[in-house]
């Protein structure tokens, strides 16, 4: 995993003196792999009657500037914003220049500064494998003689490798020794075609005595359990005896005292009869070290006592967790403290509480977390959740701590699945700036993304797929994103080419509650598809700028209610309230939203009728114009059917990743075009590659234009 930590966060400060001479404002660039945080932090007296505006432009080294989207004013002395798009390991270069009608002293200031991103996280070939297995024991840990996870992750050194045999570890609260370093990591990982799982219950089997009235009670080995299943499903944490023996939220469930554990299962069953699991261990691995990769392990049953989680990541930095499966955990990933530069990718998150009812999770049942927590405070940056996979849970996962944090989040969140949650798709609650959430598929939710609030900001929201929003056990109407908060104002939040499509029976394409406060909402190119109203504003005093967007209604009716005032077309609805000048109200022609597939079709009347918005969409559309919603079409990537790919009469989509993963061929045929910032991935093995395109980091494979 190769990352080097001086071009990770780099403190460019170029200052360019106003004629003045008085302006001495900061620049800092801060680079993940795929973004670039850009903050600027000014003296007091630069700009007293905080009026001045900056343009940002930005290029990669070597070649022309270009413009990037504007910067957010979120304090007095700081202006915050953000590059997208970004290639990894690459140096960019910036310029900001000011300006200040009332000629204070930042007016004709330019700053300039250069910084790299990050690159792919890489694991390089082990210099010693230390082999462990659930049985093993010993000083040889090799493949034949393994030993036992103990003693091999007390033996492993920077650039060395514990491997795990298949097989249930039934053990937890592992410390680990040591760091790896920049370039030489300790890898743990799973024995390859093998299952190796971290199991957190009682290895003991218990018997159970009937109380009465469908009560079971047992004696445990650790007291306070939080997670007790039944069946595979896990069990509702009653908070007294009393409320358990009257099922007050309606589910089967336990109670925990102490060391003394009572049940009741559905249907009043015998748990002499089921198969039952019950917590032992609060977490399996506590990292306050850097530079350790967790590769392919199974973490389970992790749920003992309070905040607990199967990996938690307390002043740890430069980790990297990938093809791991989190399964029903009070938490699947913990982050606190300084916590910098963590990735988790290609994971699979899930529980079973998704069908439990809406109050009582919200009812002291600890269980609102979801697959990924920050907990607060996280003063740690640059941290990447991406690729993932998040189900049945009440919320799938949240990036902001709840108030502390660095100066800057620099989180980037991408290219995620997440449905069957009973809340929020995912929860950008808290302190939150320059977080960038891009590319991610939410369905069968409550909320897809809660903004509520997000202190200081920006949030950049681009590209998502949001639908079927309103489900689980509530008697609530759902919305992709939820602004409504009882808390601090938000900041700047930008909503981008998202496309929301309700699909259930009486949701809205898009819901604004009350109460709840901001200093702006930007939507543009978005996709507001209703059943109820296309858009539905109950908190309209509150800035919000709206335009380009769809609105459509599938149903008839109103198309939209603002303020309590019902219109029935767009024209009627633009008149009124002066938003959506240049937005369209047409059925946007999906090509099978029944099924997932939310591109255009050919017809669609949302192609080419979005607006060009520099650093966003400006260098990543086919046509005269960028289109509405996520998805662009003629920016397609190859069919990945069967085990050969055909790569003909095809243009790759500037900006834009393709993957295919299996063992693939691939035949490059006539017509193809690639432009310089495409990249295409297929995953190993690779059968044949032509000539005039080339192979790199061993089993992951960028085909490029030479």
């Amino acid at each position: 995993m190769k990352i080097t930590l001086h071009i990770l966060l780099i403190l460019l400060i170029l200052l360019s003196l106003s004629s003045s001479g008085e302006a001495a404002p900061s620049l800092e660039l801060y680079g993940t792999i795929h973004a670039m945080g850009v903050i600027v932090q000014l003296d007091p007296t630069d700009d007293p009657d905080q009026d001045a505006s900056v343009t940002l432009q930005y290029r990669e080294s070597g070649e022309s500037f270009r413009q990037g989207f504007q910067l957010s004013r979120v304090a007095e002395t700081r202006f915050v914003g953000s590059l997208f798009w970004l290639r990894p390991g690459t140096f960019y270069d910036v310029r900001l220049s000011f300006s200040d009608s009332g000629g204070d002293p930042l007016d004709g200031v330019v700053l300039t500064g250069s910084a790299p991103t990050r690159s792919e996280p890489v694991i390089p070939a082990p210099i010693h494998s230390y082999c462990v297995s659930p049985g093993g024991s010993g000083t040889a840990c090799s493949q034949a003689v393994p030993c036992s996870l103990s003693y091999g992750l007390n033996q492993a050194s920077p650039g060395d490798e514990v491997v795990l045999r298949g097989g249930t570890y039934s053990l937890g609260e592992i410390t680990l020794p040591r760091s790896g370093t920049d370039g030489a990591p300790i890898v743990i990982r799973a024995y390859q075609g093998e299952t190796p799982i971290l199991d957190g219950a009682e290895s003991a089997t218990f018997s159970w005595t009937h109380t009465g009235g469908g009560i079971y009670r047992t004696n445990v080995t650790v007291g306070d359990t939080h997670l007790v299943r039944a069946e595979g499903d896990r069990l509702y944490p009653y908070q007294s005896l009393s409320d358990l023996q009257n099922l007050v939220w309606g589910v089967p469930g336990f109670y925990a005292d102490g060391t003394t554990l009572y049940v009741r299962l559905a249907g009043d069953a015998d748990p002499n009869l089921a198969e039952m699991v019950i917590s032992r261990y609060n977490y399996a691995f506590y990292v306050d070290k850097d530079f350790i990769v967790f590769e392919g392990l199974t973490f389970r049953n992790f749920g003992q006592g309070s905040w607990a989680k199967a990996i938690y990541l307390r002043d740890a930095s430069d980790n990297l967790i990938q093809n791991c499966r989190f399964v029903v955990n009070d938490v699947g990933i913990g982050i606190k403290l300084q916590s910098d530069r963590n990735v988790i990718q290609n994971n699979t998150f899930y529980d079973t509480v998704f069908d439990w009812p809406w109050d009582a999770v919200k009812s002291d049942s600890g269980l609102e977390t979801g697959g990924v927590v920050f907990y607060d405070p996280v003063e740690g940056r640059g941290n990447i959740i991406r690729k993932n996979t998040f189900h049945d849970y009440f919320d799938g996962f949240n990036v902001c701590p709840s108030s502390g944090a660095g100066l800057t989040n620099e989180t980037d969140v991408y290219e995620n699945l997440v449905y069957r949650a009973g809340d929020d798709g995912m929860e950008t609650d808290g302190q939150c700036s320059n977080v960038r959430i891009w590319g991610n598929t939410f369905h069968d939710v409550l909320m897809g993304i809660s903004l509520a609030p997000v202190y200081t900001g920006p949030v950049y929201v681009i590209g998502n797929l949001i639908y079927r929003t309103g489900v689980g056990n509530n008697s609530y109407s759902g919305s992709p994103f939820k602004f409504n908060s009882g808390y601090s104002q938000s900041g700047p939040m930008y909503l981008f080419h998202n496309t929301c499509d309700a699909a259930l029976t009486g949701n809205n394409g898009l819901y604004i509650k009350a109460p709840g406060s901001w200093s702006s909402i930007f939507s543009r190119n978005n996709i507001w598809v209703g059943t109820a109203y296309a858009i539905e504003n109950y908190n309209a005093l509150q800035p919000v700028d709206f335009d380009y967007d769809d609105l459509w209604r599938e149903t008839s009716g109103d198309l939209a209610r603002w303020d309590n005032v019902k219109y029935a077309s767009l024209a009627a609805f633009t008149a009124a309230v002066g938003h959506e000048v240049h937005g369209k109200s047409a059925a946007p022609e999906f090509r099978d939203p029944a099924n997932g597939d939310y591109a255009l079709k050919p017809d669609s009347r949302l192609i080419d009728a979005g607006a060009v918005i520099p650093g966003i969409n400006d260098t990543r559309f086919s046509g005269t114009h960028p289109d509405m919603g996520a998805f662009e079409f003629g920016a397609t990537c190859p069919a990945c059917s069967g085990d050969e790919v055909v790569l003909a009469d095809l243009t790759f989509p500037p900006n834009k990743t393709c993957e295919c993963i299996g063992s693939i061929s691939i035949t490059i045929g006539s017509n193809v075009t690639v432009p310089k910032d495409a990249t295409v991935l297929f995953e190993a093995p690779i059968v044949r590659i032509q000539p005039g395109f080339h192979a790199e980091n061993g089993a992951l494979v960028n085909i490029r234009q030479e």
